[in-house]
């Protein structure tokens, strides 16, 4: 097969798939029915038929007594498909990686969008889809069962700037009731958030959909205002939730965890500093605090604050306080 372009090629091929049903049905398509099905103009499509003609000697010739094109030979088939090593590759890859969305409501739509890929290309290409990453796998993350429904009727809020009234669990177990205006979804970490405004808050709030036990629409409209950024948001915070002053923040990590620590980007704000002793310094800018508070703890004894005095005096409280509480059920 001559070079083609992808979209091309896919035109192409339904242009072939709606000349054979005609071609069996009796019903022949002509120029006027290819335009309305691929939404492209008539000189494309022509230019698509020539090219079949020309360059595939593609068997289709034009009815005058139906006014529609037809196949000549019902056994003919185009050539298969050119696809680089590369390409098969990123394919295989990108069905693996569905893994990472397991338990939300995309998974269904995202496998069946891989099926019709899997589908178009069989019998098309000599090279297994899979072939190329036989020994590759991908470990999804540990992940939050979502109800479809909750996640579509936020969606479908966000959709149409409709607020909704939630019954909504807290982190810390306390269920309450919230009027949200709902601006964005964000999947992190295995869960889908809702980034929304309410009452009390100054800046928008973020809600994990998963604990969500009751939604209903409150009829009423709201515009997201141009100050919201939602890109800004999930970069200013640590983790999924922001919203306060920006804190810039130093942490020392200690030489035992230092190559896990510089080789990854934990925040786009960071900054590595090599230390002599083969400790590494992070300095970052966040207004994100809970997420990060927790992640500073998990990272103990090994990671010191250095600075601000204030998060460096809470995360020893909070370590104070949970050796107490270990000593006390001990």
């Amino acid at each position: 097969m001559k070079n083609i372009s992808r979209p091309q090629y896919y035109r192409i091929r339904r242009i072939l798939e709606m000349i054979r049903e005609g071609t069996t049905s009796g019903s022949l398509p002509n120029a006027r029915t290819f335009c309305d099905e691929l939404g492209v103009s008539r000189p494309t499509v022509m230019r698509d038929m020539d090219w079949l003609r020309d360059e595939e000697n593609a068997p289709i010739a034009y009815d005058p007594a139906l006014h529609g094109y037809a196949m000549t030979d019902a056994t003919w088939e185009m050539p298969p498909v050119s696809l680089t090593r590369r390409e098969v590759f990123a394919f295989s890859v990108g069905s693996k990686l569905l893994a990472a969305f397991k338990g939300t409501p995309l998974e269904m739509d995202m496998e069946a969008a891989f099926g019709k890929i899997a589908e178009s290309l069989e019998g098309r290409i000599t090279l297994r889809p899979d072939a190329l990453t036989d020994q590759f796998s991908v470990v999804a993350e540990d992940y939050v069962q979502q109800d479809p429904e909750t996640w579509t009727r936020v969606a479908g809020h966000i959709e149409r700037r409709e607020a909704m009234k939630v019954t909504y669990e807290k982190f810390n177990g306390d269920v309450k009731d919230y009027v949200l205006e709902p601006y964005h979804l964000f999947a992190y970490h295995g869960n889908w958030y809702v980034s929304a405004a309410t009452a009390g808050h100054d800046e928008p709030a973020t809600f994990a959909v998963s604990r969500i036990q009751s939604l209903e629409g409150k009829g009423t409209r709201f515009e997201v205002p141009d100050s919201f950024d939602a890109q800004g948001h999930i970069e200013r915070a640590f983790g999924i939730v922001g919203g306060q002053k920006s804190l810039r923040v130093r942490l020392l990590f200690s030489r035992g965890v230092a190559a896990y620590i510089k080789e990854r980007v934990w925040h786009p704000s960071q900054q590595m500093r090599l230390k002599k002793d083969g400790a590494v310094e992070l300095v970052l800018t966040t207004t994100g605090r809970m997420e990060l508070t927790r992640w500073i703890l998990s990272w103990q004894p090994d990671c010191k604050v250095l600075a601000p005095e204030s998060l460096r005096k809470h995360i020893q409280d909070k370590l104070r306080r949970g050796v107490k509480e270990n000593d006390r059920q001990s």
